[in-house]
């Protein structure tokens, strides 16, 4: 659940960036240039991110499972 709202949110959050500066963009090409670079390297942190957080999550039940079965 958290995994999935952090890549939601993050989603979100670049669609929302990228909105405001497609008004940036008739003002200043170079400038919206640079921004959609940095949104989606934004955009790929929060994907991997994402990654991490489910790898965390299962190793977590495993290593739950591990200790109910030693107890």
């Amino acid at each position: 659940m958290i995994p999935e709202a952090i890549g939601a949110v993050g989603l979100v959050m670049a669609a929302v960036v990228t909105g405001l500066f497609q008004r940036a963009r008739r003002e200043n090409d170079e400038a919206h240039g640079r921004s959609i670079e940095q949104i989606e390297r934004i955009a790929t942190t929060v994907e991997h991110i994402d990654e991490q957080v489910d790898e965390i999550a299962e190793w977590q039940v495993e290593h739950e499972k591990l200790h109910e079965g030693a107890g």
